[in-house]
């Protein structure tokens, strides 16, 4: 396992310097060219505000008042509103709406009510859209719940993280483990679909405390589970300054934190089918599709999001917005696009970078896409050494795959994109702190072993095929 993994695809190239609101709007101004067809579309809408703040999360987030709250509502469905007229996005039709933050369900139900209406007023959705909202257990009540579901919300998900009294008091999660309970069992009342998310590799997590807290939420009635390593790379700088103070104990090494992340899918294999790296569910509850078929899909695979600090990946330009809230509430408020960064570019390999993630990728893909010859030889070399399977047109991580997934994923990144990624990396190096220069080394030589610091080819699979 590599030290920074928690990316989205492409990165962004902060040197790119230009008007980036004229660029998004010209961008969106003009209808796109289908040439490769498919693709499925997504929506997703930050709510940054929280009831307390976790130590460790990264996300754009504060605790707020209820006027800033109003203030942040007007500018988000004015941002709804001026997106959806874009003639681009007029020839969308949304197969995932995903409402996360931050902390949704701290909301009214007449403000839920408002911002599902905007949506669906601003967007065409398909007939079986799936729209999932994150709540929070302090402030999902059953009445706040039945008006989700009532919206036609599919699925909701909520952070538990751990279950361990000692470690949800190290990293200020506020809610009891009766709320945590208790939203499972309103959640399911409520909803076919329902998710938690746990974290593995926290300080004092121990192998023997991770395996005993993957099968009490597997028993715990919840209809899927997603399991994510702590990636110490993207977590709050405060909190990192507590463990480099000592007031925090330091974690444990890479390398343990990896194979208490593998033991723990182990674990819930036991109560679930196993979806893709991070989810496990029944067999008739699919990961959420936003992020595993579309934040996570191929190119061909588009999403926008509104509200501070969300990202949108389109074919041709990433962007994000600006995190600062009252920016975003005097931009977004007056009709204009929030933007603070674009990124141009064609990210055709972002299939293959994620297909770690979702564990199979359809090779005609790639060939429709015009980028085999570019990584047939890498493909080849990962079958030889047993990391990936092809069977007939699908590539298959192994189970010994699995145990190096986040070093594939940076494996596939493009030339321009790896430059991007050790340009990030160098400077993570040295102000993270926490993860040691041994194991930053370590996952630099993995990826070398795996042949990926060059990942485009140069026509190698060409001259292999001749």
């Amino acid at each position: 396992m590599i030290p920074f993994e928690s990316f989205s695809y492409p990165l962004f190239d902060l040197a790119y310097r230009a008007d980036h609101e004229a660029v998004l709007e010209a961008f969106l101004a003009s209808p796109a060219e289908d040439v490769f067809g498919g693709g499925l579309k997504g929506l997703y809408v930050h709510i940054p505000f929280c009831d307390t703040i976790c130590d460790f999360c990264p996300f754009v987030k504060s605790v707020g008042s209820e006027e800033r709250i109003r203030a942040y509502m007007g500018a988000l469905h004015r941002e709804l509103e001026t997106l959806g007229s874009k003639p681009r996005m007029a020839e969308w039709t949304l197969d995932a709406v995903y409402i996360g933050g931050g902390t949704p369900s701290v909301l009214s139900e007449e403000q839920l009510t408002a911002l599902v209406t905007t949506i669906r007023k601003s967007f065409r959705l398909s007939p079986d859209v799936e729209i999932t909202f994150e709540v929070e257990p302090k402030s999902a009540t059953d009445s706040k719940l039945a008006t989700m579901a009532g919206l036609g919300a599919t699925r909701v998900s909520f952070g538990v993280q751990t279950l361990d009294p000692t470690v949800r008091t190290l990293v200020n999660l506020t809610a009891t483990l009766d709320d945590v309970y208790r939203t499972i069992e309103l959640s399911t009342k409520h909803f076919a679909r329902t998710n938690v998310d746990m974290m593995v590799g926290f300080p004092s997590q121990t192998r023997d405390s991770v395996l005993a807290e993957m099968d009490e939420i597997g028993r715990s009635g919840i209809g899927s589970v997603s399991v994510y390593p702590v990636d110490y790379v993207m977590t709050m700088p405060g909190w990192l300054d507590r463990i480099r103070r000592g007031q925090i104990d330091r974690p444990a090494s890479l390398a343990e934190r990896s194979d208490q992340f593998h033991e723990a899918r182990a674990a819930l294999m036991k109560h679930f089918d196993e979806q893709n790296m991070y989810c496990f569910g029944t067999e008739s509850i699919a990961a959420v599709r936003y992020m595993f078929e579309i934040l996570y899909g191929t190119y061909r695979d588009e999403c926008v999001g509104v509200g501070s600090g969300a990202y949108s990946f389109m074919r041709g330009i990433a962007s994000y917005n600006t995190a600062v809230e009252s920016t975003y509430v005097e931009q977004a408020g007056s009709g204009r696009l929030p933007v603070a960064c674009t990124s141009p570019g064609h990210a055709y390999e972002k299939g293959l970078v994620f297909f770690p993630k979702r564990l199979s990728y359809d090779l005609d893909d790639m060939v429709e896409l015009g980028i085999d010859e570019t990584y047939g030889e890498k493909i080849a070399r990962l079958e030889d050494l047993g990391l990936v399977d092809v069977d007939g047109r699908v590539l298959r991580l192994t189970e010994e795959g699995k145990r190096t997934y986040s070093e594939l994923m940076v494996g596939f990144f493009s030339d321009q994109q790896q430059r991007l990624y050790r340009r990030v990396c160098n400077r993570l190096q040295s102000e993270v702190g926490v993860v040691t220069d041994d194991e930053w080394r370590s996952g630099s030589a993995r990826i070398r072993s795996l042949g990926a610091f060059n990942a485009m080819t140069k026509g190698a699979a060409r001259r292999r095929s001749a």
